[in-house]
């Protein structure tokens, strides 16, 4: 079976639409693009970070491919340590949204939209301290 290639003017028309078969857009790209590291906690379906010496908490989204494995570190930490909502040292990359967007809970301070996460470790070294509310600024 032969598949048609297009003709040189229905490309050029595709390019004045802006239409491309070679790129693809991240849905977040106009937000600002960040990197955080800090205590990364998946809990009940959500998934949050704390970033290292910030009282801030960011929520997360982001596909399955990109969050998975540090997710199933998180998971795997609590089960083993008999204890819900352990967190594990993560890096996060992605379109930082704040003031988060309607429909997040109220109590987050942003919305990363993760493109690239790594797990960096299951405990936060001590050079990254994940301040609580009550602490920051103590």
């Amino acid at each position: 079976m032969r598949i048609p290639r297009p003709s040189i003017p229905m490309l050029g028309l595709l390019s004045l639409l802006g239409v491309s078969a070679c790129t693809s857009a991240t849905p977040y790209a106009d937000l600002p693009q960040t990197t955080v590291r800090g205590l990364y906690v998946s809990q009940d379906g959500a998934q949050t970070l704390r970033p290292c010496g910030a009282a801030d908490i960011h929520w997360i989204t982001g596909s399955d491919a990109v969050l998975e494995p540090v997710r199933t570190r998180s998971e795997a930490r609590s089960m083993a340590l008999g204890q819900p909502h352990q967190g594990v040292y993560a890096e996060v990359s992605g379109g930082l949204e704040t003031p988060p967007a309607e429909g997040v809970p109220v109590g987050y301070d942003g919305v990363l939209h993760a493109s690239h996460a790594t797990l960096l470790a299951d405990h936060l070294p001590p050079s990254c301290v994940a301040t609580t509310p009550a602490t920051a600024g103590a």
